[in-house]
């Protein structure tokens, strides 16, 4: 009797994959209920993680807009059907091209290799000031373009250069 309860515990488990392992998110709670709500009702878009997607929209409507990570609508983004919409993956929704850093950035992660570097941009798409290579643990300072100040690259295990005051 014993073994039938924990086949029968294992197997319920296996059957309810992630339900188990965390609970619904606020966007999965706003899904499900609009989904049991009235016909055409606006049904939020959440993503594999159970967050709201950058861009919403109204499938009945046809209108889309962005929302920040709570879910809210990101004022002067939405746009009505038939009209071009909003890249919603930039901040606040207003596109913008990407930056040298960007572009360094998103082409070293497309290279699947060991001991590839890759640029560390902050939130505006500028290079840090301070780069590291997560493979060799080196670090070292950069100039507004990403070239390497000679001088400060610093092993792993040693301290490391101030680069605010290296940057001219």
């Amino acid at each position: 009797m014993v073994i039938l309860t924990i086949i029968l515990l294992v197997s319920t488990a296996s059957a309810l994959g992630d339900a188990m392992i965390r609970p619904k998110t606020p966007c999965e709670d706003a899904r499900d209920a609009a989904l049991n709500g009235s016909i055409g009702a606006y049904v939020p878009t959440c993503d594999g993680n159970g967050q709201y997607t950058p861009e919403q929209c109204w499938g009945s409507t046809g209108y889309c807009w962005c929302v920040n990570s709570s879910g809210q609508k990101i004022p002067g983004t939405e746009t009505p059907p038939g009209t071009d919409r909003i890249n919603c993956t930039t901040q606040n929704g207003m596109i913008r091209p990407k930056t040298p850093c960007e572009i360094a950035r998103d082409t070293a992660m497309k290279i699947v290799m060991p001991g590839v570097y890759v640029p560390t941009c902050d939130n505006d798409g500028q290079y840090t000031h301070e780069q590291c290579s997560g493979s060799t643990g080196y670090c070292w300072c950069v100039n507004t373009s990403g070239q390497k100040i000679p001088g400060t690259e610093t092993p792993p295990g040693t301290p490391r250069i101030n680069c605010t005051t290296q940057i001219s």
